[in-house]
């Protein structure tokens, strides 16, 4: 098991509404202040996807700003963890709360709930995360079910996260690959204020609502929840219970000062001579599928996770 914290990723695609914006913030934080009621939790980061990135998706009708077009639209939320037995932990003992309020939001969800763990390979982001101000403009504006201000997306600290499949054997080339092409960014791009590389190891079966068959099926609003069980059996596990994907998925999070710096940034990979050389030998050599960047900003965040990851 790595000693480094690790971070479970709930993933989910929900319809892009009002409603849906309101219950997020009527529900996210009852679930994050649950949440922290274990000692294992270290903090969390909700994103909302705002767009792809054009050119790295390869899709001409994408563009980095889509809040109000794209549908459904995906939300990532990270919790961070001191081991993995933490965050089954939390969900054990706090299984009817999280059970009912995650339950609540179903109306909302076109895809998942999917949690998926991720170890942390390497770490460059820093404690001081940039603008603080912009995740209360975000939350304001979903609250009043409000567009959100054009200033917040132009002002607000944009993340990027990049879906790449490695091929079997060609992990450790592509980890260095990586490295090297994220230190260049960081040395020589404008805006960028760091970056983690994460590899999946597997899926929380209850993170995901993956009970077992009766537990599945149960007809209730929350209030009389089934019991604690997936098919894995009713035991805290230690490990992912369902594993992980083949071939190694890897997500890179990047984190720039605006949306136009990471836009920019991220097109160095294809207009740079040097850096399209380390890119092109170190990751895309290595890949079986990707590489595809969505565009997100932060809703809600506790960011004090980061100091323990600068390694």
């Amino acid at each position: 098991m790595s000693k480094n914290p690790i971070i479970a990723i709930n993933q989910a695609k929900i319809f892009n509404r009002p409603e849906s914006h309101e219950i997020m913030m009527k529900v996210g934080p009852k679930v994050c202040i649950t949440t922290a009621n274990h000692p294992g939790f270290l903090g969390f980061e909700q994103l909302i996807q705002t767009g792809i990135h054009p050119m790295a998706g390869r899709y001409g009708g994408g563009s980095v700003d889509m809040r109000e077009t794209l549908n459904p639209i995906a939300m990532y939320q990270y919790t961070v963890w001191k081991d993995l037995h933490s965050h089954e932990e939390m969900h054990h003992d706090n299984f009817d709360t999280i059970y009912e309020l995650c339950g609540s939001c179903l109306d909302m969800v076109i895809e998942g709930p999917w949690e998926v763990y991720y170890e942390i390979i390497k770490s460059d982001l820093p404690p001081i995360m940039g603008i603080t101000d912009v995740p209360t403009i975000l939350g304001d504006a979903f609250a009043k079910q409000q567009p959100v201000p054009k200033v917040a997306l132009a002002e607000q600290r944009a993340i990027t996260v990049g879906d790449h499949w490695v091929m079997k054997g060609h992990e450790q080339d592509f980890e260095v690959g990586v490295i090297k092409t994220l230190e260049w960014l960081k040395a020589s791009v404008p805006g960028m204020i760091g970056w983690m590389i994460l590899k999946q190891t597997g899926a929380s079966a209850i993170g995901s609502f993956q009970l077992d068959p009766e537990g599945m099926l149960k007809a209730t609003l929350g209030a009389n929840p089934p019991k604690y069980n997936t098919n894995y059996g009713s035991k805290i596990p230690t490990q992912p219970p369902i594993p992980a994907q083949t071939p190694a998925q890897y997500l890179i999070h990047m984190e720039w000062e605006s949306p136009a710096h990471a836009h920019t940034g991220l097109g160095y990979v294809m207009v740079d001579y040097d850096l399209r050389q380390i890119h092109n030998n170190g990751v895309l050599q290595h890949l079986d599928k990707g590489p595809y960047y969505m565009f997100f900003a932060p809703m809600m965040e506790q960011g004090m996770w980061r100091k323990k990851l600068m390694f």
